[in-house]
């Protein structure tokens, strides 16, 4: 991608190494952390919902499914503040005007009851998911297939393999950030590891 961007064949020329560079730090900061906010999110979120983590620990083809609720559940992204609305847009009578800045409320989105039956509701199961957690359209995350199966995997393995979790202090400290959402550390009490 980074090569395509560079490549100053078109008649609008490439990107300066400056904002290959800024590009580049934004995909690997936004990856991460939103990859890791997401793991924990989740892991906290199923010691929270006993019944949810034995669910997956008995059926663990849930995980696929489980995953994209869990990213509805507790989104990692709160809101996003780069849109902007590009003609006049009237919402209940309200008119938003060409050029104004919109903030996507992602979180707030992702438990809208107009959209989702019971969606202050953990269900690993649930028909119809589309959620924001990764934006839509032009916006959908780049990076979105490659989260999707590391917290597959990492979730799916805690859910195997550590015995009788418990968290050890809930709600776990959050970081301090608007935009990125999640705990600084989960700390949990275990029984083993199962091989």
């Amino acid at each position: 991608m980074h090569t395509a961007q560079s490549d100053t064949t078109p008649p609008e020329g490439g990107m300066s190494k400056g904002v290959l560079a800024s590009n580049a730090l934004l995909l690997i900061f936004a990856g991460h952390e939103t990859t890791v906010n997401l793991i924990a999110h989740s892991v906290l979120t199923l010691l929270r919902h006993p019944d949810a983590l034995e669910t997956l620990r008995r059926r663990p083809e849930l995980i696929v499914p489980g995953v994209e609720e869990l990213l509805r559940f507790e989104s990692s992204v709160q809101f996003w503040h780069t849109r902007s609305a590009v003609e006049d847009i009237d919402i209940a009578g309200t008119t938003i005007p060409k050029g104004a800045p919109i903030f996507l409320a992602y979180g707030s989105a992702n438990r809208d009851p107009e959209r989702f039956t019971e969606p202050d509701e953990l269900d690993l199961e649930r028909r119809d998911n589309q959620h924001l957690g990764f934006s839509q359209g032009i916006h959908f995350c780049f990076g979105a297939p490659l989260a999707r199966l590391e917290v597959q995997i990492a979730v799916g393995e805690f859910v195997r393999r550590v015995r009788s979790p418990r968290l050890v202090e809930d709600p776990p400290p959050y970081r301090h950030n608007q935009i990125f959402r999640g705990p600084r550390h989960v700390p949990v009490d275990i029984d083993g590891i199962r091989d």
